[in-house]
C-alpha cells in the first residue's frame, strides 16, 4: 500500500484536472497523523507541500481536499517550513479566508491556526498589510481585517458558508508575541482596535471561539502598558468579559453589587459558570496579570472583582484553579504599603506564561 501511495504523488501535478482530483481524493484520508502511512508524506514533504499549495488554488473540490491534507500535515515542522511562503500566506488570507463567498474559508482558518504556531509564519502574518475591502474595517493590516470578519462572521453572518471560529486560535497565538500584542491594540480610523472585536466571545457556545478568545485576553494582558485600554469602559472594557464566565447562579449581596459591571449584576438563576476547568484557570490568570499594577488592583477592587472570585472559589472543584483564585484574593486584599514590581513582556510572572 505504501508503494501505491508513493506512486500517486506525481499525479497531484498532472495536467488533467480529473486525474489531480482522483489523486488528492485518494491521498487525503492517509494524511492524518494517526495514519500508518503518515511518514510517507513527511519523507516527501518538500515536493508534496509544493503540490498541495498549488492545489489549494485549483477547482473547489480539489482545493477542499488539499486544504484538509495541509491541515493534517501542518503540525509537522518539516511541512510548516514549506508553508513559510509569503505568496501562499497572502493567498490563504486574502483569497480564501477574507471572502464573502468562498465555501472553504473555515478550512483556511484551521490551516492558518496551525501555521501561525511557526514563528516565521506568524511574523509574516503580523507584517502583512491589507488592501481596503468593502464592508470591512479601515485597518490596514491583515490582523485588523481578520479581527473584523471574526466579529462580523459570527453565526455565518459575513460568509453564509463559514463561522470563522478558528480565527480565535490565530489571535491567541499571535497575542503570545510582543508584535502581535501591539497590533491587537492598534486602532483603526473608527478608533477601534482588533482586540475590542475579539473579547466579547468569552461565553460563546463554540468552544474553539470561546477558548481562543479567553486565551487571547490572557496573552494580551502581558502588555502592561496597555492595561488602561483593556480596563477602560469606553475602550476595550475587558473586565466584564472575564468576570461573566466566572459567575454562576449565586446571588450577590446588594452592597457587593454596587460598583460591579452592569453585565454581571442580577444574573438569572439559570446562569452557568464556564464548564472547562482550563478556561476557568486561563480567565483567572488574566485577572492576575491585571493586578500587576496598583492602578489595576484599585480598578478591580472598585468593580467588586473580589466577591465574584470568592463565590467562584467556593464552587470550584479543581485544586489548581482554587489556588489561582486564592492568589487573586491575596492580591486584592493586600496591604498597598509596598507596591510590587510590574511584570515585563517576556516574564513568566508567578508561573503564568503566554500560550
Amino acid at each position: 500500500m505504501e508503494a501505491q501511495i508513493v506512486e500517486l504523488l506525481p499525479f497531484l501535478h498532472d495536467g488533467r484536472m480529473e486525474v489531480r482530483q482522483i489523486a488528492i481524493h485518494n491521498i487525503v484520508s492517509f494524511t492524518t497523523p494517526s495514519s500508518e502511512f503518515f511518514h510517507v508524506f513527511l519523507k516527501n514533504a518538500k515536493s508534496l507541500t509544493k503540490d498541495l499549495k498549488t492545489l489549494v488554488k485549483d477547482d473547489t473540490t480539489i482545493a477542499h481536499d488539499a486544504l484538509r491534507s495541509l491541515i493534517n500535515l501542518s503540525g509537522e515542522a518539516v511541512v510548516c517550513a514549506e508553508l513559510d511562503d509569503t505568496d501562499f500566506i497572502k493567498f490563504l488570507i486574502f483569497n480564501i479566508i477574507i471572502s464573502k463567498t468562498n465555501i472553504l474559508s473555515d478550512l483556511g482558518c484551521m490551516l492558518l491556526s496551525n501555521m501561525c504556531k511557526n514563528d516565521g509564519i506568524a511574523t509574516k502574518v503580523l507584517a502583512m498589510e491589507a488592501k481596503p475591502v468593502a464592508g470591512l474595517s479601515s485597518g490596514t493590516t491583515a490582523v485588523a481585517q481578520l479581527a473584523d470578519i471574526f466579529l462580523k462572521g459570527t453565526d455565518k453572518s459575513y460568509n453564509p458558508n463559514c463561522t470563522y471560529d478558528f480565527l480565535a486560535s490565530v489571535f491567541a497565538t499571535l497575542a503570545a508575541l510582543p508584535r502581535g500584542r501591539s497590533l491587537l491594540f492598534t486602532k483603526d480610523e473608527e478608533n477601534l482596535s482588533p482586540l475590542s472585536k475579539i473579547v466579547c466571545f468569552t461565553e460563546h457556545s463554540n468552544l474553539i471561539r470561546r477558548g481562543g478568545c479567553i486565551t487571547t485576553i490572557k496573552n494580551a494582558s502581558f502588555a502592561v502598558e496597555h492595561h488602561p485600554a483593556l480596563l477602560d469602559e469606553s475602550d476595550i472594557n475587558v473586565l466584564p468579559y472575564i468576570l461573566l464566565p466566572l459567575c454562576g447562579p449565586e446571588e450577590f449581596d446588594i452592597d457587593d453589587m454596587e460598583g460591579m459591571p452592569e453585565d454581571i449584576q442580577l444574573l438569572p438563576p439559570t446562569k452557568t459558570r464556564e464548564a472547562d476547568a482550563h478556561l476557568r484557570e486561563t480567565l483567572l490568570e488574566g485577572l492576575i496579570l491585571l493586578t500587576s499594577t496598583r492602578e489595576g488592583r484599585d480598578y478591580l477592587r472598585e468593580k467588586k472583582t473580589y466577591p465574584v472570585v470568592q463565590k467562584m472559589h467556593a464552587a470550584e472543584t479543581e485544586d489548581n484553579v482554587q489556588e489561582i483564585a486564592e492568589r487573586i484574593v491575596n492580591m486584592l486584599m493586600r496591604d498597598e504599603g509596598h507596591d510590587i514590581s510590574e511584570i515585563k513582556e517576556d516574564d513568566d510572572e508567578d508561573g503564568i506564561s503566554e500560550v
